[in-house]
């Protein structure tokens, strides 16, 4: 019996500590061995593309003269010297070399081109040149110390480009390439080692006597294609080296004249307008392209497609600034006019993209064109008047943004936000216009005001500087109509008609300030009784 009440209290004791094995475990996961991985901080690093331009001096040794005013040959600061003689007296027979060198000073792969500009003063027709190859090198105290025995030597050298001097700038040595520094990091200051050389025809006559030519070189280079990324090392096969380097107003007009892409290598000054013809890329190469110009019209004009990059373009005069009467692609510039707009795109039927830029006018942006695309990404908009401006005698606006500020920084009264226009003519010839913000901040007396416009907002931070309590809608067929308001669908009323805003406006998230749509301010429907608003969708 004794054995009995033993065995079942001890069966008892394993059941209860059965089910409290099955409690503890509800609401758990059965263990596994476990283990976790993490990566450390991951950092993006951009590389550094340099070129330098080196001469042999008098002692042998190759020294930078990228940053050097003084021309090759042809002044009694000749950098050129051979036989401890910088005379450039030139006679028939005479010819002078110099020793040059194209280093990669950075940390990517480059491509360049051997630019030669020529400057003549009557001496030209006698002159030959040739570009002779020498060798390559890498490392930190490598040198070159072949030499050219004679003009004949020179043209007879594998390799050497050879001709009749001509004034102006061209490309005497294409298709240059240090790319070492991508296979091998150690590969640093890849150099290729050249000659220069320039000879005098025997049989030039005496009517080159007492005449001159002056000679300087240009080294132009971008990226190569021979790093990787996840696909291939070609994605930057297509980066161009058709570009005139500019250092002066001079330079850069006369490059503008021959339809000529063109980088700055200094900071430029410009008293008139600048006009681009024909297809153009600006490369302002991390410096300010500037103009005082005083008039109504734009300071810089692009009649083709163009695109702009990496730089800064300031207008301290009453001009308008960039008007785009092509395509348009801006990429990491700054534009800052004093005058009535920033930046305009005045082509029907074009594309305009800004990325990465900032923008600041009487009016930032503007759109003066029929069936524009346009496309606005990580930048900022500050307008004096309007951040963001469609004109609406234009129908069929595709508009874009995202990640962008717009008038960001005003916190005063007098400026609009974004403002889109339209009529009912433009409805009837391209619809109503098409305007999507995404993740952006926008501020304004009215923050975002359209008319004929389908509008959604993605997430956005939108605020009316104007309280709400001090509202306003004073109708304008001719601009906005609105304060306090953060988003508002109008019209083009007057004369205390009854208005009638058109098209839909969407919200989706994001924190808005201000009033919301014509019917919240309670003036309109006490003095427009039975007013029908547009269609608000906030999601």
């Amino acid at each position: 019996m004794n054995n009995k009440r033993a065995t079942k209290r001890a069966l008892l004791t394993s059941v209860m500590a059965l089910v409290m094995c099955v409690v503890m475990l509800v609401g758990t996961t059965f263990a596994w061995f476990t283990d976790t991985a993490s990566t450390a901080v991951n950092k993006i690093q951009a590389g550094n593309l340099d070129v330098q331009l080196l001469m042999r001096d008098a002692d042998g040794a190759y020294v930078n003269i990228g940053d050097s005013q003084q021309v090759i040959f042809g002044g009694a600061n000749s950098l050129v010297a051979q036989n401890n003689n910088q005379d450039t007296l030139w006679e028939p027979g005479k010819t002078q070399v110099a020793y040059l060198a194209v280093r990669n000073a950075g940390n990517l792969a480059l491509k360049y081109n051997i630019l030669l500009n020529v400057r003549d003063e009557g001496l030209i027709g006698a002159l030959d040149y040739a570009i002779v190859p020498q060798s390559k090198l890498s490392g930190e105290n490598q040198t070159c110390t072949d030499t050219i025995a004679s003009w004949v030597d020179a043209k007879g050298r594998t390799g050497a480009e050879s001709g009749k001097l001509t004034a102006g700038t061209f490309t005497a040595a294409p298709n240059g390439c240090l790319d070492e520094i991508a296979h091998d990091k150690t590969n640093t200051n890849e150099t290729e080692y050249f000659a220069l050389v320039v000879h005098m025809d025997e049989n030039a006559g005496n009517t080159y006597m007492n005449k001159s030519v002056s000679i300087d070189m240009k080294v132009v280079a971008t990226q190569a294609a021979a790093e990787f990324d996840s696909f291939n090392n070609q994605y930057d096969k297509d980066a161009p080296l058709d570009f005139e380097p500019v250092a002066t107003a001079d330079e850069l007009k006369a490059a503008a004249a021959a339809g000529k892409n063109v980088q700055l290598t200094q900071d430029v000054t410009l008293a008139e307008a600048l006009t681009f013809d024909n297809e153009v890329t600006i490369d302002l190469n991390g410096k300010t392209l500037t103009t005082g110009l005083n008039s109504n019209g734009y300071s810089l004009v692009t009649k083709e497609n163009a695109t702009i990059v990496n730089g800064t373009y300031k207008g301290t005069g009453s001009a308008r600034g960039i008007g785009a009467y092509g395509n348009l692609n801006m990429r990491n510039v700054t534009v800052d006019v004093s005058g009535l707009v920033g930046v305009a795109c005045s082509a029907a039927d074009s594309q305009y993209t800004i990325e990465d830029s900032t923008i600041k006018g009487g009016y930032a942006l503007c759109n003066f064109s029929n069936k524009a695309t346009i496309n606005v990404s990580n930048s900022t908009l500050e307008g004096k008047t309007v951040g963001l401006y469609h004109n609406g005698s234009n129908s069929g606006l595709n508009l874009t943004v995202t990640g962008t500020k717009i008038n960001a920084g005003n916190n005063g009264t007098d400026a609009t936000g974004v403002y889109i226009s339209g009529s009912t003519a433009t409805t009837t010839a391209g619809g109503y216009q098409k305007a999507s913000f995404t993740d952006c901040t926008i501020k304004g007396n009215a923050a975002v005001e359209v008319k004929y416009t389908d509008l959604t907002l993605n997430n956005c931070t939108v605020i009316a500087t104007v309280d709400s309590a001090n509202a306003s809608y004073t109708q304008n067929n001719n601009g906005s109509t609105t304060n306090g308001f953060a988003v508002v669908s109008t019209d083009n009323a007057t004369n205390n008609t009854m208005p009638k805003p058109e098209g839909t406006i969407t919200i989706n998230g994001g924190s808005y300030t201000g009033l919301i749509g014509l019917h919240s301010f309670s003036e309109i429907t006490t003095k427009f009784p039975g007013f029908v608003d547009t269609t608000y969708v906030i999601n």
